[in-house]
């Protein structure tokens, strides 16, 4: 690698420096004894001058009264500083200025009411995508109550609603059925006159919804002193109902039912009982 000797005009250093490392730095250098930057190029010496370019690196003093900083490893009483070229990096510019191409392509960015149209357009598919979810949502919903009509079909609020789609589809409600509208007015629990070991139950209960519903199954259950149930038996109507009322498929409203049913006796532990109604 070629070197060259160049001097610090501030304080008359000299030391060696190579053309790639002035390349790097632009063609500056700094001083190691004085930290002057300044061209390199231009204080160049000659060969046989003062120094030669053979010599490692020169040593020199900077003259009294210049700021120097001193080396690491030295101590303040050293008098001797190793002078070293030092990189100056360049600072790109901070503005770039834009080819003409890029300006054109500026020029031909959409305008504001492009925008616009195009957020409108994504509004309107977002409304349609909604409108077409909740269709689903409805449409399920109508065919999961249509699919579950004997029960749903019981509730106030929605048999209208599917009194009038039968209407329009033929088919056929089944009928109202309210069991908490069943009112029992007399029950009396006796002994059998003619078994010792059996029981004799008269009840009478009517229909008090405004409206013909099916007979209801009658539960009676037995319990003990401490309310614990000790048994359970269920009355279909055709177990009840008398002759003459088993021809009829719906019990009409205000209409009293007095049936009379024979039982066995449940037990010492059976000290109470209770009669209800649920639906066929």
């Amino acid at each position: 690698m070629s070197l060259s000797v160049t001097r610090c005009p501030n304080c008359g250093s000299t030391f060696n420096t190579s053309q790639r490392q002035l390349n790097s730095s632009g063609g500056l250098a700094r001083c190691g004894a004085c930290l002057r930057v300044f061209p390199a190029a231009d204080n160049l010496v000659e060969p046989g001058e003062d120094s030669d370019p053979a010599d490692s690196v020169f040593i020199g003093q900077a003259p009294a009264g210049t700021t120097q900083a001193p080396p690491a490893g030295k101590n303040d009483s050293d008098d001797e500083t190793l002078a070293e070229p030092v990189a100056i990096p360049e600072f790109e510019p901070r503005f770039e200025v834009l080819p003409d191409d890029r300006q054109k392509a500026l020029g031909q960015l959409r305008p504001t009411s492009n925008l616009r149209v195009g957020k409108s357009s994504n509004w309107i598919a977002f409304t349609g995508k909604t409108t077409l979810a909740l269709m689903l949502l409805l449409l399920m919903s109508v065919q999961y109550l249509w699919r579950h009509l004997p029960v749903y079909s019981q509730v106030d609020w929605l048999r209208p609603h599917y009194a009038r789609i039968c209407e329009l589809a033929g088919c056929e409600l089944p009928a109202y059925s309210r069991v908490i509208s069943f009112r029992n007015d007399n029950t009396a629990l006796r002994t059998h006159p003619d078994y010792p070991d059996a029981y004799l139950l008269v009840a009478q209960f009517h229909n008090a919804a405004p409206f013909p519903q099916p007979f209801p199954v009658v539960v009676l259950r037995f319990t003990s002193l401490d309310a614990r149930t000790v048994a359970v038996r269920e009355f279909a109507p055709g177990e009840y109902l008398p002759p003459g009322l088993l021809a009829l498929d719906l019990m009409p409203p205000d209409s009293p039912v007095q049936f009379e049913l024979e039982l066995m006796n449940p037990g010492p532990e059976a000290v109470n009982y209770e009669v209800s109604f649920r639906g066929p």
